[in-house]
């Protein structure tokens, strides 16, 4: 299956698209998961805060309506009071008792502070040079100048029914930043391992899902070239058997004969037994050229002389057709290829008898050879009816037909733009149509030039 371009093309496409899916999918997922665990982790530290925040305002709230509360705070929770601006700057500060169910690696502050947000009271370790913010604020999400994060909530506190002040609980969110770093790196990490792995199973799924399709194509080109095969010898034998017939017909007894209605008869079985053969042919010429089994054929040909001999052998059917038939060089020197001397002049052969059964009469068909970088080229210009845009992607098809009545004169079976397409590509040339309706048609062949200068034959 790896032998055969189309469908290893179409393997690779298969598993692009499978492992592009994939990945896509895989992606959204890790950013889905990186948010919900952020988002869950967030909510965790709010409520752990708000829980921690809301058991020491029912300490504080009921000792701020005794007289000499500030004293007795100090002495339960270990605060140390303002007493100046100076005191109030970040520095080692006493520790808040241990709290339950709290880890401790994590660094909580506290804070009371008057109606105005001024400090009264620290305890904790307290976070340098944080932006002020209302203390009326419920959270407050700051950042030092390190780019250090803290989380803070801040509750009322009342005295005499009236608000004292505030106090402010927070906490560093470094544990919560390391974490989510360590999701992303895994995350970031993971993607490609896991995409590598996508992509191996995806050219294996690839592979499974287009096998039957490859045994179908391989059975129907078993078929075909059977089917060639078998052709071949009933139709010679017929064909030699009518010309035999014809022949006796015409001289039996010694004595030639002319019946028009009988000939005629003859000669209509003759020429379709040729067309048959015909067909035949180009079906085993497509079957040999699809499996490469000419690929051991090649020798070095030179383009100049093949292109000057065909113009020469088809000209009478140019005459016949009323048609300029003519050649141009642009290209001074000789132009070479590697491939099959066969294959090569039948595909310029085909592409110059269709030009010319295109082209009405005291039409023009040219013939161009010239060079572009490493390549030939080979121009087949004709002022014909042209071929419409929607048929210029099917003419390449096999039995595709542009007129079907015209066809029927001309015995054409559709194969011979497929034959030169497929010749083109087995010389790892390319074969290209430019046409509009009414002007004409110009077909291209690129063919890779070969730097050896021996004539095939």
């Amino acid at each position: 299956m790896e032998k055969n371009p189309l469908f290893s093309r179409t393997r690779w496409r298969l598993a692009g698209w499978y492992a592009g899916v994939m990945g896509c999918i895989l992606g959204l997922c890790g950013l889905g998961v990186y948010q919900v665990v952020a988002l869950s982790s967030r909510e965790t530290i709010d409520r752990g805060l708000e829980s921690v925040a809301n058991a020491l305002h029912d300490i504080i709230e009921p000792v701020l309506q005794q007289p000499g509360h500030l004293q007795q705070i100090a002495r339960e929770l270990s605060f140390e009071f303002c007493l100046t601006h100076t005191d109030c700057l970040p520095k080692t500060a006493h520790t808040l008792p241990p709290i339950p169910n709290v880890r401790e690696s994590v660094s909580y502050y506290m804070r009371l502070v008057d109606q105005t947000g001024r400090p009264i009271a620290l305890a904790g370790k307290q976070p340098e040079r944080l932006p002020t913010i209302s203390a009326s604020q419920h959270w407050q999400t700051l950042v030092d100048r390190q780019g250090m994060q803290y989380r803070q909530i801040s509750l009322p506190l009342h005295s005499q029914n009236n608000l004292w002040g505030y106090l402010q609980m927070g906490r560093s969110l470094g544990d919560l930043d390391q974490h989510l770093a360590a999701l992303r790196i895994t995350l970031l990490l993971g993607w490609p391992i896991a995409m590598l792995l996508i992509a191996t199973s995806s050219w294996w799924l690839a592979g499974k899902a287009i096998q039957p399709v490859y045994q179908s194509y391989q059975q129907m080109r078993q078929f075909t070239t059977d089917a060639a095969h078998e052709f071949r010898t009933p139709l010679a034998a017929i064909a030699s058997t009518i010309e035999a017939a014809i022949r006796l017909y015409r001289y039996s007894d010694g004595l030639p004969r002319s019946d028009a209605d009988t000939e005629g008869f003859l000669g209509v079985l003759q020429r379709q037994i040729t067309r048959l053969s015909q067909l035949v042919a180009d079906l085993l010429l497509l079957t040999r050229i699809d499996q490469k089994e000419m690929a051991g054929e090649q020798v070095t040909c030179g383009l100049n002389d093949l292109i000057s001999d065909l113009v020469e052998e088809l000209a009478f059917l140019a005459i016949e057709a009323g048609v300029s038939f003519s050649m141009q060089v642009q290209k001074q020197e000789p132009l070479y290829v590697r491939g099959n001397e066969e294959q090569l002049y039948r595909l310029i052969s085909n592409l110059m008898v269709n030009a010319i059964q295109s082209t009405p009469p005291e039409g023009k068909v040219t013939v161009v050879l010239d060079q572009s970088e490493e390549y030939a080229l080979i121009q087949v210009q004709d002022t014909g009816i042209g071929i419409a845009p929607e048929d210029q992607t099917q003419i390449f098809d096999r039995f595709y037909r542009v007129h079907q009545d015209r066809s029927r004169q001309t015995g054409g079976s559709g194969l011979g733009l497929a034959i030169a397409q497929a010749i083109a590509s087995a010389h790892h040339g390319t074969i290209q149509v430019q046409s509009q309706l009414g002007n004409g048609s110009t077909f291209t062949v690129r063919l890779p030039i070969s730097s050896e200068s021996k004539e095939c034959g």
